[in-house]
Order: structure tokens, then sequence, then C-alpha cells
């Protein structure tokens, strides 16, 4: 705990002092995020100028699901990526060593940013009646295909006779209303934007825990070991940034229209996320869990994922 304390001390201070602005040479930092609602800070850190006051150019490309980013930062194609949580911590038992530098967005069941939906005409109405389908999902080794089997075998299924097909988030609802799947786990804002075509299964995320962190920014320890500056800088905006976004969910929900290609009805409509200031390993330790369960992979302690600068 006292390595944790140490590093929110560091974040804040960088961030109380402008993170470097004015003193600090511009770092470029090559970063791929998850194109959603969970990992918008980027974006909004981009239009508010809190990159350039850090001294960061930051050049953001968008994957569709978190076992391609990681492979991208492994390969040198990025150096910092957002992950959900289990797929990190996936990546870390297989001896890839990465590890987060700064938390994304929340998963709050009382406000749901992810849903397992079905087309509205569907007879699909119970996890037991999911045997012999298909499901669509981000990715087979990410939360949308965990949360998905745990939610399926809580609710009397067996998630072990379904079958899970990758899909990018943008493309899972023209799946649904061909019915080249029977559901998907599908999250903000693509949710709402498809909202008039589906029908709510479940709340499958929730399968997981009431409350946990879903996504956070990665990187490479061999790229953390000489951009430490860098890393806590970046970190510092993350938090600069959530705190202004937690606050101002008109002004964000205008920013992330722009990015996303949004209409402001659906920006309206959609369930906000909530962003983490704090990487806190009791909030990522649920996520683990299941990707641990279902991935059969060994369940990791969440403090082995958070990095600490070095002394």
């Amino acid at each position: 705990m006292r390595m944790l304390r140490t590093v929110a001390a560091l974040v804040l201070t960088l961030a109380l002092c402008g993170a470097g602005s004015g003193a600090a040479e511009t770092a470029v930092i090559n970063l791929i995020n998850l194109p959603a609602d969970s990992s918008a800070e980027v974006y909004y850190a981009q239009d508010l100028g809190y990159f350039k006051d850090a001294g960061l150019d930051v050049r953001i490309t968008a994957m569709t699901n978190s076992a391609a980013i990681v492979a991208s930062l492994v390969g040198g194609a990025a150096d910092i990526g957002n992950s959900v949580i289990g797929s990190a911590a996936q990546a870390r038992t297989k001896g890839i060593a990465v590890r987060f530098i700064a938390p994304a967005g929340l998963f709050v069941a009382a406000e749901p940013t992810a849903e397992l939906v079905v087309p509205k005409d569907s007879p699909l109405h119970t996890a037991a009646e999911l045997t012999g389908k298909t499901i669509a999902v981000s990715g087979l080794q990410d939360l949308t295909y965990y949360a998905t089997r745990a939610w399926i075998d809580q609710h009397g299924g067996d998630s072990t006779k379904v079958k899970f097909l990758e899909f990018p988030f943008p493309a899972m609802g023209a799946a649904l209303q061909q019915h080249r799947v029977d559901a998907a786990y599908d999250i903000e804002p693509f949710l709402t934007a498809s909202r008039d075509d589906v029908r709510v299964l479940g709340n499958a995320a929730a399968a997981v825990a009431n409350r946990y962190q879903a996504t956070g920014w990665i990187a490479t320890e061999s790229w953390l070991a000489t951009h430490g500056d860098v890393a806590l800088r970046f970190a510092a905006v993350m938090r600069r940034t959530a705190l202004w976004a937690n606050a101002h969910r008109k002004e964000s929900a205008a920013i992330l229209l722009r990015y996303m290609r949004l209409t402001p009805e659906i920006a309206a409509k959609m369930n906000r996320v909530t962003y983490e200031l704090t990487l806190q390993p009791r909030l990522l330790q649920p996520p683990i869990n299941i990707a641990a369960k279902y991935g059969n992979e060994q369940v990791i302690p969440a403090d082995d994922l958070i990095w600490a600068p070095a002394k």
C-alpha cells in the first residue's frame, strides 16, 4: 500500500504542478485506445489541451480489442494502450510484462454501460436458452467474453455450450439485425445507437461485481524503464481529465460525439462512464479473478499489475 500511495502522490504532484509544462521536453506518445466511452479520456485531454500542457504529443489510434492492443505494445507499434483489466492480467501470467499506469472507465452496475442484448424479435429470454446459440464479443480473451460466460453460468445456463465469435463493437448492431449472431455483449455508445433494434437479455458485466475497474492504461515494463517521466505525465493528465469529465458530462458528450461520429441524441441518452482517479487493487481484482476462471489461468494479485516508478 505504501508503494501505491507513493505513485498516487507523484501523479497528483505532477497534475498540480502542470505536469511538466514549460520545463519538460515535448514527448511523443503513440497510443492505442478502444474506441468507446470507457477510454474517451484521451479525446477530452486532446481537445482541452491537457496533453499539450503536460508537454505530450499524443497520437491516437483505435483498435477493437485488448489482446490486439497488448500485442501492439509488445511489438513496439505503440507506447501506451487501453486494456480491460483481465486481458492485461492474463498477459502477465504468460510472461508478457505489461503494467497499468493509470485507470480509465469504471463499471457501476446501477448505471450499466454494457449489456448482453438480443434482437427485438428474438425468442430468447433466459440464459438457459442460449445453449447452442452464437454470441458476439469483442475478443475471446477479454472482459466481454469472460463476463458473458459468468452471467450465463450464474443464471442457469451452461457457457460451455455457447459459441462465441469476435466482432468489433461498431459491427455488433448490424450482426444482430442480420441474425448472424443470436446475442451480443455491447457497450456504449454503440448500445444506445442500436437501442431501437435490440432488447436487453441481461446485465452481463455485473456478473463480475457491482463495481470494478473495467479498463485502464497499460505500457510494457521495457518502455516504462526508459520513459518513466513520460508515463507519470500521462497518468497526471488522465487524473486531471477524469476529474473534469466526471463533473462535465454534457461538455464531454459534445467532444465524444465528434470523435465517435455520434448524434447528439445518442450522446444525450446513453449512460456515461465514470472514470476512476487512482489504481486501486480492490477494484482491479474482480475482473482479474473472472478472467483467471474462464481463461484457465492463475489468479495474480492486482498489486502485481500496477506500475511503480523507480526511486
